[in-house]
C-alpha cells in the first residue's frame, strides 16, 4: 500500500512539473548567443520567444529591421526582414515587382519573398526546422544568407516597386 502511494505521489509529481507552462521555447538561449556572436544587439522577449534587432546592410547602406521567432509548438525558428520594401498603396505589388517575386522565390535556395497585405511591405524570411536539434552553424548561415540576399535584392526591387 504504501508503495502504490509512494508511485502514485511520483507520478503526481511528474504530471504536475510536465504541466507547468514554460517560460521561454528551449532555444531562444541559443538564438540569444548566436545573435551575440553575430554582433546583433538583439531585444528578446522570453514569453513570446521573439528577438528583434536592426543590421546594416553595409553594401548599399541600408538598415533593416529583423526578427527571430522560436517556436516549440512548430519546432521551427523563423527568420523574418519583415519590411524589406514597404509599398505605397495597399493593392498589393505593382505587376512587374509581382512578377518578379515569384521569379526569384523560385530561385531563391534557403529564404522566400513573401507580401504582406497588412503592413503593405514585401518581407524576406527564412525557416529552420528545430524538431530534432537547433544547428548553430546552420542558423548563422541562414541568417547570413538572408541578409547578402536583402542587400543583393533590395536595389532592383526598390527600382520595380517604382515603375507604373
Amino acid at each position: 500500500m504504501r508503495r502504490a502511494l509512494a508511485v502514485a505521489a511520483v507520478l503526481a509529481f511528474a504530471l504536475g512539473a510536465r504541466a507547468e507552462p514554460k517560460n521561454q521555447p528551449r532555444y531562444l538561449d541559443a538564438v540569444r548567443q548566436e545573435l551575440a556572436r553575430l554582433d546583433a544587439d538583439a531585444a528578446c522577449e522570453a514569453g513570446a520567444g521573439v528577438c528583434s534587432f536592426r543590421r546594416r546592410l553595409s553594401g548599399i547602406g541600408v538598415d533593416v529591421d529583423a526578427t527571430v521567432t522560436c517556436s516549440d509548438a512548430t519546432d521551427t525558428v523563423y527568420v523574418a526582414i519583415p519590411r524589406l520594401l514597404a509599398l505605397a498603396g495597399t493593392e498589393g505589388p505593382p505587376l512587374a515587382l509581382s512578377r518578379r517575386l515569384l521569379a526569384l522565390n523560385r530561385r531563391l535556395v534557403t529564404s522566400k519573398l513573401e507580401w504582406d497585405p497588412l503592413s503593405g511591405s514585401i518581407r524576406l524570411t527564412t525557416v529552420l526546422a528545430t524538431d530534432t536539434n537547433f544547428d548553430r552553424k546552420a542558423f548563422r548561415s541562414q541568417l547570413l544568407a538572408l541578409f547578402a540576399a536583402a542587400e543583393r535584392l533590395l536595389p532592383e526591387l526598390e527600382a520595380l516597386a517604382a515603375t507604373p
